[in-house]
């Protein structure tokens, strides 16, 4: 990352020819793009060549300082967004290698949640990870809405009130069993939701909120996957 970004700045400021250094930089970056995807985090640097680079930078950046500022800033962030990783500080998705597909929109939804929290660094963009957390949360009552689990004689609920899908869900399949605590679950990673989208809130509420919505998806699927083996 040292490397490229170096190179990045070199041709940016009329210190190396992009022909000469581009060859390198694009077998660099297939390297770089695939590691951090692996670590389901964005590439730190979006060109995928050093002509890609002068497009950008030719429109949005005029001066040498503000392209050596940029590249900067993006350097850093991925690096904080590796030390976090180091450090057990990102949020974790147990089930990312296992998910059927019937529940690939909500994977997807989830990869976006675990990227929009790992480069939230300001009340804005934690508020973005309490937003993303919601609308997972929304779709996870869409998808197990299903009439066959509302008890008879009873209205079913909204298509989008996933707490009280959640609850009919639970009450299908709890054969006499107390859930209280997992409509604990619900209740608290909702409330969460809704506090960091609209509240007062720092970077521990943002990861709490991300990190209770994939525990609350991914308990879902396990008591839905659990119910179809019995």
């Amino acid at each position: 990352m040292e490397q490229q970004a170096n190179v990045i700045v070199a041709t940016g400021t009329g210190k190396g020819v992009i022909d000469d250094f581009d060859r390198d930089y694009q077998k660099r970056d297939r390297v770089i793009v695939a590691e951090f995807k692996v670590l389901g985090l964005k590439p730190p640097y979006p060109w995928r060549s050093l002509w890609e680079w002068h497009g950008f930078y030719s429109q949005e950046l005029p001066t040498y300082a503000s392209r050596r500022v940029h590249v900067g800033n993006l350097k850093r962030r991925a690096l904080d967004q590796l030390d976090d990783l180091a450090n057990g500080l990102s949020v974790h998705d147990p089930a990312a290698e296992q998910s059927d597909s019937t529940w690939a929109g909500i994977d997807a939804r989830i990869a976006g949640l675990i990227n929009e929290y790992q480069v939230a660094q300001d009340k804005d963009t934690w508020q973005d990870v309490g937003r993303r957390s919601r609308e997972i949360l929304i779709d996870l009552g869409k998808l197990i809405a299903d009439p066959q689990i509302v008890p008879e004689g009873q209205e079913p609920p909204k298509g989008a009130d996933a707490r009280a899908w959640f609850d009919r869900l639970l009450e299908h399949h709890a054969n006499g069993r107390n859930r209280s605590e997992l409509r604990g679950l619900m209740r608290t990673t909702w409330d969460l939701a809704q506090k960091v989208t609209h509240g007062d809130i720092d970077d521990v509420d943002a990861f709490a909120s991300a990190q209770a919505t994939v525990l609350l998806v991914r308990t879902t699927q396990k008591l839905l996957s659990t119910r179809d083996e019995e």
